[in-house]
């Protein structure tokens, strides 16, 4: 029997989340309420554009895909909408994380073209959450209400509305990093109303998921929203892993109604799984790696032990305050603390090659090889702390309107990394015939073998959307960041290094031109600029390379990316359809590639090589019909490593040059159902990408083949009541959720089927 057919109930957790479940999502009502739509409709300025309302609650009947051009960003220091933004952000909405019952950030980012993500990361792997952005490192780049979103872990969404993609360097409003982009989460709130909201799921892998979402109106400006969720299921098509996840969010909201309001939400999330570290890469007789199970492996071969665990507890307090001080000026004051640790120990499997090759090719089962010493292991234990203070005045200079931002943002992260030191371990398994047990070996994590990581920014930032006529306006951002992270402790070494310090202080400027030549529709060109200092991705450093920290004395050279976009983003039918095109360059110099431990290869030095990314991407979203709905991106990217004397011209790794993702709904109703017999939708589509280089790979030695996953669903909704059924992947592609160089590449899920049962009251 494989593992995942077995998947671990901890009972007492398993009874806490069923009781906080039920409590939460049914057992509070003591009567029928009529669920109301939140009010995200900005105040109405004289220098702001009025928005429609855009409903931000997906588990109403009725709902249809928004224009994504049309959604609010909760994030202060951008601008009001995606509309209003000079750059391409692609929204993953609520109805969509609905329909298609999605459950984690790296399910939801499947719908957004142009990322890619390293071996095991988010599934539970070495990093976690990690992706890459139009080919450029992310690590780390990853946000809720425009915070950052501390520690490194799999993220589960049970608590957030949308999901944004803000994509190209973001360094004037989110400071050092963000080469490629960054992904924000926007959290559930507390707001008008009370309702009553509880899934329940069941499919195939073992998967059993209940989620609560329960939103009470105190008083008039009073609300506490409280979401709850259990989570434990295997992977399709891959024996002896799986993921258990259990967490909880409160909101509360004080002064819904009122000039000055202050969200506050406590969010934990637990999770209990074994990490999925894939296949090794076979190099075929024309020196090019490819998936082993490409080549004849059996799918479902995993090699993880049953010593490996990925076991971590995130707690996190954010405080949101707005006050609207005069009719020309907003103070607002957002803080988050968290607290993360984590207890990581993984198998890794390693590449077939010589006489590897030609025996597993005649049907034999070599022995396996390993990378990483056969697996890393560490405990992490950390925090994080940011504030971003803002006032936003808006004001004339004659006929030219002005909306300024400015304002201050510190952030300071710490954390004790203890690398694992195995005791009675054998590396030996064979490729097709493997062996799940660890025969008894164990990790210990000796204090003798810590680390102390620690990094903290002061950010101040500027900027001015400048309305020079009803057509034309300028937008200018600047911000100056004044960065610093140190290092001491365990590098691989017996004696341990004193503290070691970095300091980085840099410009990260942006500019932009805006023509609206109509009202629905506006053209725009964009130059911005960011750095990513060494230190910054203190979460995600694993094996603690000298390369990948802190030196006193060195003089290591920040990584700096630039883009150029040139686009448009028009609506249609009243704002009920959007389109989105772009066309845009990304060139980013003193780029580094990973080891198999998730460490910099080469260090930050002057000799690190440049990547370049140019493409093209469109996106379509909103009503096209009254009940039809489409939700759809295409992009193509052509990455090239540049300033290399090894690797230059060759393709960027990580790089699909042809990328799309297409979802439509219908809503038959008034075809085949009575009056009074609520909505019945049907709903499918798909997903792409063509082949590429594997993640790490700049000599173009190790292929991925081309992902594709055909998907569908029905529902029907009425009154209280709700049903879905999903099926995934119904071809049973043999996709790859990650990859990394010639080394391995973890095979995605299968075939899958999601059946859902709901109640609204």
């Amino acid at each position: 029997m494989s593992r995942s057919d077995n998947v671990c109930f901890p009972k007492a957790r398993l009874g806490m989340a069923v009781m906080l479940g039920f409590a939460t999502g049914v057992g509070l009502t003591e009567g029928e309420a009529e669920a109301q739509e939140a009010n995200t409709e900005p105040a109405a300025t004289d220098s702001a554009i009025k928005l429609p309302a855009v409903r931000v609650r997906g588990e109403s009947p009725g709902h249809d895909i928004p224009n994504t051009n049309e959604t609010v960003l909760d994030i202060g220091r951008m601008p009001t909408s995606v509309r209003e933004t000079p750059q391409v952000i692609n929204v993953v909405p609520q109805e969509i994380i609905k329909q298609q019952r999605l459950y984690t950030l790296d399910q939801a980012l499947a719908n957004v073209p142009g990322i890619t993500l390293s071996t095991g990361e988010g599934r539970g792997g070495l990093n976690g959450d990690q992706f890459r952005i139009r080919g450029q490192q992310a690590r780390g780049d990853i946000y809720t209400d425009g915070l950052k979103d501390f520690g490194t872990y799999t993220r589960d969404i049970f608590d957030i509305e949308n999901v944004e993609v803000i994509k190209g360097p973001a360094g004037e409003y989110f400071g050092a990093a963000n080469l490629g982009g960054l992904i924000n989460e926007t959290l559930k709130k507390a707001h008008d109303g009370t309702s009553y909201n509880y899934d329940q799921a069941f499919g195939n892998a073992a998967l059993y998921r209940g989620q609560a979402d329960v939103n009470y109106q105190i008083s008039d400006n009073v609300a506490l929203r409280v979401n709850g969720m259990y989570n434990q299921s295997g992977t399709v098509g891959r024996d002896y892993v799986y993921s258990n996840r259990y967490g909880s969010s409160v909101d509360l909201g004080v002064g819904l109604h009122s000039k000055t309001s202050w969200h506050l939400n406590w969010r934990w999330l637990h999770t209990d799984s074994v990490p999925d570290y894939g296949v090794g890469m076979i190099q075929m007789p024309n020196g090019i790696y490819r998936p082993i199970t490409s080549e004849g492996l059996d799918r479902n071969t995993t090699y993880a032990r049953s010593a490996d665990r990925d076991n971590s507890d995130i707690h996190s307090l954010t405080s949101s305050v707005k006050s609207e001080l005069a009719s020309w000026f907003t103070l607002t004051n957002n803080t988050r603390l968290t607290k993360y640790e984590r207890n990581y120990a993984s198998t890794t499997p390693g590449a077939c090659s010589g006489t590897c090759t030609s025996q597993f090719l005649v049907g034999g089962s070599p022995a396996l090889t390993y990378g990483a010493g056969g697996g890393a292991a560490y405990l992490s234990k950390g925090w994080g702390a940011e504030n971003v203070l803002m006032g936003n005045a808006r004001f004339d200079t004659g006929s030219v309107k002005h909306d300024l931002k400015f304002g201050v943002d510190v952030n300071y992260q710490d954390e004790n990394r203890y690398v694992g030191t195995w005791y009675g371990r054998t590396n030996t398994q064979t490729i097709r015939n493997t062996s799940h047990s660890s025969n008894g070996a164990y990790v210990r994590f000796p204090n003798a073998n810590m680390a102390n990581s620690d990094e903290r920014d002061v950010g101040l930032f500027l900027s001015d959307h400048i309305q020079l006529t009803k057509q034309l306006a300028l937008f200018g951002s600047v911000r100056w960041d004044a960065f610093q992270s140190t290092f001491a402790g365990y590098q691989l070494t017996t004696t341990p290094l004193s503290r070691q310090k970095q300091n980085a202080d840099r410009w990260s400027p942006s500019g932009s031109i805006v023509y609206s030549p109509f009202k629905s529709s506006s053209f725009y060109f964009t130059f911005s600029r960011s750095y990513k200092p060494i230190g910054t991705d203190v979460s995600s450093q694993v094996t603690i390379l000298a390369s990948d920290t802190p030196q006193n004395g060195a003089d290591f050279k920040p990584q700096r990316s630039d883009l150029f976009e040139f686009g448009n983003k028009t609506d249609f039918f009243e704002k009920r359809l959007g389109l989105g095109i772009a066309f845009f360059q990304i060139s980013q110099n003193n780029s580094y590639y990973y080891d198999e431990n998730g460490d910099v290869v080469t260090g930050f030095s002057d000799s690190g090589v440049g990547l370049r990314t140019r493409g093209v991407e469109l996106s379509l979203t909103g009503k096209i019909t009254k009940n039809w709905d489409i939700y759809g991106s295409y992009s193509y990217m052509d990455g090239r490593i540049t300033h290399s004397a090894t690797y230059d011209g060759n393709q960027a790794p990580g790089v699909s040059h042809n990328n799309f993702s297409l979802w439509t709904s219908y809503d038959l109703s008034d075809r085949v159902l009575a009056r009074g017999w609520g909505s019945l939708k049907v709903a499918g589509g798909a997903q792409y990408a063509s082949g590429y280089w594997a993640n790490g790979d700049f000599a173009n030695t190790a292929r991925i083949p081309y992902q594709f996953s055909l998907n569908g669903m029905i529902s029907w909704e009425m009154k209280h009541y709700r049903v879905s059924f999903n099926a995934n992947n119904i071809t049973d592609h043999l996709n790859y959720a990650s990859s990394f160089s010639t080394s391995r590449a973890v095979p995605g899920p299968g075939r899958s089927f999601i059946g859902n049962v709901g109640l609204t009251f």
